[in-house]
């Protein structure tokens, strides 16, 4: 290659326009990475959320399967925590459900667990002998996701 006379570097322009086209790339790729962290935020909130009223009703229901009798009043308006009795081959069984903070407590025979977190409320109502468990999670995200599910568990007949 054989360079002219006037062809001794790179003019101001040039210069100017390779950093306009890497400032340009840079913002680009800043603002999709910036896109990608936020709905993966987004989406983790919402995982968190479902986890917890899953977490929630898997206890509730295996718990309520079992049940003879409850403390929950027929026709009632939901309660905030509720008891559940069994017994199973003569050993006595009792767990008791209520919301500690923003933590669903299981006592089970003096056994106390957290079965899910991030609960901002629960409800428990029994109607024709059917329990309903409301559960809603608002994890403390800036999204401001929240979930609820209702879960309908009919206990074991008695007798």
């Amino acid at each position: 290659m054989n360079m002219g006379a006037d062809q001794r570097g790179i003019m101001l322009v040039e210069l100017l326009m390779a950093a306009g086209i890497a400032a340009m790339l840079v913002g680009v790729l800043g603002s999709a990475i910036f896109q990608l962290m936020q709905v993966t935020e987004r989406g983790n909130d919402r995982f968190r959320a479902l986890h917890d009223v899953q977490n929630a009703g898997y206890w509730i229901t295996l718990d309520a399967k079992r049940a003879q009798t409850t403390s929950l009043v027929e026709g009632a308006q939901p309660a905030g925590s509720m008891s559940l009795s069994w017994s199973d081959g003569g050993q006595s069984h009792t767990a008791t459900y209520s919301l500690s903070g923003t933590g669903l407590q299981r006592d089970h025979n003096d056994t106390i667990t957290v079965v899910a977190r991030h609960i901002s409320s629960v409800g428990f109502s029994i109607s024709q002998g059917v329990v309903t468990a409301t559960v809603t999670s608002s994890p403390d995200g800036r999204w401001g996701v929240s979930k609820q599910t209702t879960y309908k568990i009919c206990p074991r007949p008695t007798g």
